[in-house]
């Protein structure tokens, strides 16, 4: 529920991007957690099993689509 949320704000302050574009937002402009289980490099990016692409950060998502 916590990402769909931030989706629809996203896509509220950048009405014309596209999903794919929202995805990449969220993705590419996560918080990177720096401990614990190291993250692998996966096809798509930098992902883990135990952290997933990190935290998200709203306002730095919001600024990537600007």
């Amino acid at each position: 529920p916590h990402i769909a949320g931030i989706v629809a704000q996203l896509a509220q302050a950048s009405p014309n991007a596209t999903p794919a574009q929202i995805e990449n937002a969220i993705k590419s402009t996560a918080y990177k957690f720096s401990f614990g289980a190291p993250y692998e490099a996966g096809p798509l990016g930098t992902t883990s099993f135990d952290k997933g692409y990190g935290l998200v950060d709203v306002v730095a998502a919001v600024n990537s689509l600007r």
